[in-house]
């Protein structure tokens, strides 16, 4: 609405061009997609891919994420995620939701780490294993009672379940579905950037694997990354944490053995640190050269059935 209003304004005021000018992004990669767009020998279908970028690159212009030193960008046809703070970068592997339930395209802040987080099951998965008590035993899985509270497995009623009366967790540790670490920003569809604890598919070309949610590669340089303060003490008991055997399952000795005093289960990140999901399927690899990725979600398909009737 307050773009309208200002289009009008200019109109009646100033010169048209000049309004035009002023309102194309900025970005470092509306600029190499111009230059790409100005090249006479791309096909009909590659100017519209580079079209279809070039209008992603308008939305969201309030909230840019080259007008800050230090953020983070998640890329999901690229299956990338880049950490970037002023002139180093940190690249790593994520796999983002299926066609079936798709990551969302948003712009937040990333403010706090858990780690060794318990894991609540969406009732899409918990009413297929009420009954199975092996299968959640098997796995470190109580229920969580709204009036009992904690209860065993095998006290897991589907009806309750499916009203909202019992939630099905997992306990945090090792062979937890969240892995070890999970990265918590404010957004309204639930969804978060976590480790895993199946690890193997990213090796994959194709990553679209998730419920919604960013699984990351490399969970400890990460945290690392989002520090303020690399204090070297901090960071090993970060790295105890995300190995300990707090259930009896992990990698450093005995559930009993465990040093509890040097166990972390919360950091805030402090300053927050920006975060952008976003879908370009022409997308600069390190060295600013433009890749083209697969349009995993089919949104090239949804923009340029809109563009064709003005090209």
């Amino acid at each position: 609405e307050d773009f309208f209003h200002r289009a009008l304004d200019k109109i009646s005021h100033d010169s048209v061009a000049v309004f035009l000018r002023e309102v194309q992004p900025q970005s470092k990669l509306y600029a190499l997609l111009c230059n790409r767009l100005a090249s006479d020998t791309l096909t009909r279908e590659q100017r519209l891919l580079t079209l279809c970028n070039m209008e992603r690159c308008r939305w969201r212009e309030k909230e840019k994420a080259e007008q800050y030193r230090k953020y983070v960008v998640v890329n999901i046809p690229a299956f990338k995620l880049y950490a970037f703070d002023g002139d180093s970068t940190l690249e790593m592997r994520v796999g983002c939701g299926t066609v079936k339930t798709k990551t969302p395209l948003l712009t937040s802040k990333i403010m706090r780490m858990d780690i060794n987080p318990q894991w609540i099951l969406p009732k899409s998965i918990a009413k297929g294993i009420a009954h199975s008590t092996g299968y959640m035993h098997r796995n470190n899985m109580f229920i969580a009672d709204r009036k009992l509270g904690r209860l065993d497995a095998s006290q897991a009623s589907y009806t309750k379940i499916m009203n909202g009366e019992q939630h099905i967790v997992q306990e945090g540790g090792p062979g937890n579905s969240l892995g070890r670490i999970i990265f918590r920003f404010e957004n309204n569809f639930s969804v978060f950037l976590h480790d895993t604890n199946s690890p193997g598919f990213f090796t994959r070309d194709s990553r679209a694997v998730s419920h919604g949610c960013v699984r990351i590669q490399r969970p400890l340089d990460f945290a690392v990354f989002l520090l303020a303060d690399k204090d070297a003490d901090l960071i090993e008991r970060l790295r105890y944490s995300m190995t300990a055997n707090i259930n009896g399952r992990g990698d450093q000795g005995s559930k009993d053995s465990i040093d509890r005093s040097r166990l972390l289960h919360q950091l805030k990140v402090e300053p927050e640190v920006p975060l952008f999901i976003t879908y370009f399927t022409l997308y600069p690899d390190a060295d600013g050269t433009l890749r083209q990725y697969p349009d995993v979600y089919g949104y090239d398909k949804a923009i340029v059935r809109q563009l064709t009737p003005y090209l």
